[in-house]
């Protein structure tokens, strides 16, 4: 049986389960924010995120070959942590810390002591991460978090808007795997009347500036985020409500995916958005440098990272995106 943690502050409240660390859902009032879309929903992605093509990777002059666990697309995906019960160590009221031993297995010959903190206040849940190595030798490491954002109760995602304040976007093949980085123009907009059945159309990839999803289908990566003066990136999703739900990632993170579940079954598909802070990359430990793609760890050193969900009231001004 699964086990839930449910944390709640004034308005706000949240269910935790300790299958992934998974923030299962989060609601203000009777406003949802986080929901359950029945696809890693909210769990941790380590020691990767996303895919690596064939489960294949060089390190450290040694060639590795993870299972593949997303065989329709040969890829292994999502890490190793998303679907095994962690252990609860710490609660209370609105807090909760969850910790699992990442032991060294097939394809992932490393160890890591994995520790997850979750602390909901008044319309705002931040999260805390940490992954110490344990083993012997440096290791190649990632961390992801898989949140599905409502739009509004009911609303399906065409009816938001949408900011990913990013400088790159990946193209990718069929299969997912991201095929080159191509740097949007700063001196050009969407055109409003702008339509393409085109998957690789850059301009119906480009959320810069807060404009309506409608129909885009979005499974894509955003590379080189955009900052404020606090050294976080934020994107946000404003619904039809003119609630805005803001999804905020600190210093360490590289990337946002960025995920409309059109894939997902009938009843589930575009219900609700998956905007997804990562700290590295697709395919990074196969196709990136170390170091500069993804984090390199030490043995007894650590990656600590942070990310956090808002709601905002329909009156309140949003937080001003670097320019």
């Amino acid at each position: 049986m699964t086990a839930t943690i449910e944390l709640a502050c004034d308005e706000s409240a949240a269910v935790i389960s300790s299958i992934g660390a998974s923030l299962v859902r989060f609601s203000v009032g009777d406003r949802p924010v986080v929901v359950p879309m029945n696809a890693f929903d909210g769990a941790v992605l380590a020691p990767w995120p996303n895919r690596i093509d064939g489960g294949r990777y060089d390190f450290a002059g040694d060639s590795h070959r993870l299972p593949i666990t997303e065989p329709e697309r040969d890829a292994a995906l999502h890490g190793l942590v998303a679907d095994v019960p962690w252990s609860v160590v710490e609660r209370t009221e609105s807090t909760v810390s969850l910790e699992y031993t990442l032991e060294p297995t097939e394809g992932y010959p490393f160890a890591f002591d994995l520790q997850v903190d979750f602390e909901l206040a008044e319309a705002e849940l931040r999260m805390r991460a940490r992954a110490l190595n344990t083993g012997s030798a440096p290791a190649p490491f990632g961390f992801g978090f898989h949140p599905w954002l409502s739009a509004g109760d009911g609303e399906l995602v065409d009816e938001a808007q949408l900011v990913i304040p990013t400088a790159h976007w990946h193209e990718t093949d069929e299969r997912l795997i991201p095929t080159a980085v191509r740097p949007f123009d700063d001196g050009t907009a969407v055109p409003a009347d702008h339509a393409s059945d085109d998957s690789a159309c850059m301009v119906c990839k480009d959320f810069r500036a807060l404009r309506l999803i409608g129909g885009t289908i979005l499974d894509d990566a955003y590379g080189s985020p955009r900052r404020g003066d606090d050294g976080w990136s934020r994107a946000r999703l404003k619904g039809a409500d003119l609630r805005e739900v803001v999804v905020g990632m600190g210093p360490g993170f590289r990337t946002w995916q960025v995920c409309t579940g059109d894939g997902l079954d009938e009843d589930l598909a575009r219900r609700a958005i998956a905007i997804e802070p990562m700290t590295c990359p697709p395919n990074a430990f196969a196709a990136g440098e170390a170091g500069e793609d993804f984090d390199v760890i030490a043995t007894g050193d650590e990656l600590a990272v942070e990310w956090s969900v808002a709601l905002t009231e329909a009156d309140v001004a949003s937080p001003s995106l670097p320019e």
